[in-house]
């Protein structure tokens, strides 16, 4: 690129904007923004946990297992999981 060119380049960049007198360094912000306007996300969302929360109602109603009946299953897996890790791991030990 040519010297005028470039110096021609640089002169433009750096020329400053003139500035509207009045004009404010903060972002205004338009006077009718707090009216809120629909929004299909919304409705789409306010439907899915309405749907959500009937689909949980029924859930808990048929195919839910009571607490005292529940804990006591889940304790007796973790039981039984922890007392496989631990026995592979003694056999592995074992044979080391």
């Amino acid at each position: 690129m040519p010297a005028p060119a470039v110096r021609h380049a640089s002169e433009s960049d750096a020329a400053p904007q003139p500035r509207e007198e009045g004009a404010r360094s903060q972002p205004q912000v338009a006077e009718e923004a707090s009216t809120a306007t629909p929004s299909p996300a919304r409705a789409l969302q306010a439907r899915l946990e309405r749907d959500l929360l009937s689909q949980a109602d029924e859930i808990a109603v048929e195919g839910r297992w009571p607490l005292y009946l529940a804990l006591p299953f889940w304790g007796g897996v973790s039981a039984l999981m922890w007392a496989a890790i631990i026995g592979c791991a003694w056999l592995v030990l074992r044979h080391i």
